[in-house]
């Protein structure tokens, strides 16, 4: 028998500490790396905003269409989230490992199968955001460079699930975290140094991916966390892999249809031109930062839910629910209130153009009072995805995005302008609270997706 180290401080036991302290144990690492990840998006936009409003514009146009297919990767990283947590609340850590090679194998095909569209696709693609002919050769090459750092991307994701499933998010931290230094540090010479512009970022983005995942995965073959995978485990197990398809797939499907409602929509945000383009890129910028809490307590949501949900403690998880959505509340809404109050000052912090600081104090005017309740929508999803339950959590999302954000923005926008825009976020992040908690209060996400049940424990 193999002998595995047993170096498992960063493991959070969810099933036998307070509700509390497990929650934030687990979320606070996911936060920081939210956070140190929406700091270099800040800081890219710094950099870039010194070389203007065209430049600045490239990453803003370009990221909707990267979300895309992004998020349509993130669904299998749920699916190998709510796996191992599931299979570790019930005890069987073999099976959970086994669970999360099959993951790997999912994600990789599907990695370098988006990375091969993207190549070949890239100027139809970009083609439907209808940019000018500058904005448009700009975000060709930056797009291109991007896709090829995707993969990197994908496995980096699927690793920090895995491990988060386990109970371990503080790992996750030190090879993310490394990550985003390493491309901060890169960005202002590849920019700046090597006059590379706005592909000097997207060359910062890639090295720095490629270099920490591979690291990333290295790691998880030494199994000196406590949790290993195996050689043996990458022979592709039909079963499982059916199992990760339907867990993953719907939320897949969801989230990348999400993303392409956001592409949709910053392609009405880019028909006012670069400096609304600029102004609305450091909003959401923002606002990104602010929700990474959310995030961070969210994904922390899933994998206790998914425990408790595997050691047969459902009313456990509705208890983790509850006070998660408190927790995010109160910080969500405090933040919030800041960038309602300073959203002027905000947008002078990154470039001094008059009339890109008049439209970014409008979108923190307008976006900031419906944010703590988008917020809440992240902790009712996440508790969906960490059981398993991802089409439920699919409909939630399409209903918010298709049925109600993407028609109103075309309606609002024709008749109020870019303003009509930031209306119908608002309109659409009041309306999936109500969609979500209905879900949870009468849905079955409570239930295990898993083959194995607990039995109940005393």
């Amino acid at each position: 028998m193999t002998k595995i180290k047993t170096k498992i401080s960063g493991k959070v036991d969810v099933l036998k500490i307070p509700i509390w302290k497990a929650l934030f144990t687990l979320a606070w690492p996911i936060v920081l790396i939210n956070m140190m990840q929406a700091i270099y998006n800040i800081t890219d936009a710094f950099f870039l905003g010194k070389l203007g409003a065209l430049e600045l514009s490239v990453p803003t146009v370009v990221w909707p269409l990267i979300f895309v297919f992004i998020s349509f990767s993130a669904g299998f990283s749920y699916a190998g989230t709510s796996m191992v947590a599931q299979y570790t609340g019930y005890g069987n850590q073999r099976k959970a490992e086994k669970s999360a090679s099959q993951t790997i194998i999912v994600m990789a095909l599907v990695s370098f199968s988006i990375m091969a569209v993207i190549m070949i696709f890239n100027k139809p693609i970009l083609g439907l955001l209808e940019l000018n002919s500058e904005l448009l050769e700009l975000s060709q090459i930056y797009l291109k460079i991007i896709s090829l750092s995707l993969p990197f991307s994908f496995l980096m994701q699927t690793i920090a699930g895995i491990f988060r499933g386990w109970g371990n998010s503080l790992i996750a931290l030190k090879f993310n975290g490394i990550a985003i230094l390493l491309n901060v540090v890169l960005d202002p010479i590849f920019i700046f140094q090597f006059e590379l512009g706005v592909f000097g970022a997207a060359l910062a983005t890639l090295l720095a991916q490629a270099i920490m995942s591979i690291a990333f995965l290295v790691l998880l073959f030494k199994g000196s966390e406590g949790f290993k995978i195996h050689i043996k485990d990458f022979t592709p197990d039909i079963k499982i892999i059916k199992k990760v398809l339907s867990i993953g797939l719907p939320s897949s499907i969801g989230e990348s249809f999400t993303a392409i409602g956001f592409a949709i929509i910053m392609g009405v945000i880019a028909q006012f031109g670069p400096v609304v383009i600029s102004g609305y890129g450091i909003g959401n910028r923002m606002n990104n930062l602010i929700t990474m809490f959310a995030m961070g307590i969210s994904l922390a949501t899933a994998t206790m839910a998914g425990q408790y949900v595997g050691a047969k403690k459902p009313e456990k998880a509705d208890e983790t629910v509850k006070k998660a959505s408190i927790a995010t509340l109160l910080i969500v809404g405090t933040a919030s209130t800041f960038m309602f109050l300073f959203g002027h000052n905000i947008t002078q912090f990154f470039i001094n153009d008059p009339d890109v600081i008049k439209v970014g104090e409008e979108f923190f005017r307008y976006v900031s009072f419906s944010l703590p309740f988008f917020s809440l929508v992240s902790i009712f999803l996440g508790a969906l995805r960490g059981t398993g339950h991802t089409t439920q959590s699919t409909i939630i999302d399409m209903i918010r995005l298709w049925g109600i954000r993407v028609p109103l923005v075309f309606f609002l926008a024709e008749t109020h302008g870019y303003i009509g825009v930031f209306i119908a976020m608002i309109i659409s992040n009041f309306s999936a609270v109500l969609l979500a908690m209905g879900f949870l209060v009468f849905g079955n996400w409570k239930k295990p997706v898993i083959e194995e049940a607990a039995p109940n424990k005393a």
